[in-house]
Parts: C-alpha cells; structure tokens; sequence
C-alpha cells in the first residue's frame, strides 16, 4: 500500500491526517456459493461440503473460489443449482 496526501503542507502529523481508501473488489457472477459454515475439512487436506437429500447425505469434494459477507465460491463434480448443504450449527 503506498500512502499519499492531496495536500501535504496541511499533515500535522500521520496519526491525525484525515484519509480516503479506494478498494478494488472483484465480482463474480453466475456460480454456486454456501455459507462458509458449510465448509468441511477433508483427511486429505481438501475441502468439501455435506449435500443433503431429502433423509440422506453425502460428501461432496469442493474447490474454493471467492469469499465474501461469510459466504464461499464453490465448484465441483456433481454440484448443481439448489442443492441443499449441511451447516454447522452455531
């Protein structure tokens, strides 16, 4: 991060120069997200989420995508739009 001031003769001292922060951000549109709760450690180091259907479940290993407001991207074999998956309870 590099910090500059419009203005410089006005700084006083850094702890007390008002600032402005620009964020870039991404977006992605189109994919499948869960909450991050839904997210399952694998033995093998991997991630995975628990679908469930209708009394039965399943693991189902994931690949991670973008996080964001406490949600994950997620993609994967057999993974569809409307899928239900576990979360942990809180």
């Amino acid at each position: 991060m590099t910090v500059t001031f419009d203005d410089p003769d006005k700084v006083n001292g850094i702890d007390k120069a008002p600032a402005t922060v620009k964020l870039t951000g991404h977006t992605r549109k189109n994919v499948l997200s869960v909450p991050v709760g839904a997210l399952l450690a694998l033995p093998d180091g991997s991630f995975g989420v628990q679908v469930v259907e209708g009394e039965r479940t399943r693991e189902v290993k994931v690949r991670l995508g973008m996080f964001a407001q406490g949600r994950v991207e997620i993609s994967g074999k057999g993974l569809t739009s409307g899928m239900k998956v576990g979360v942990a309870a809180t």
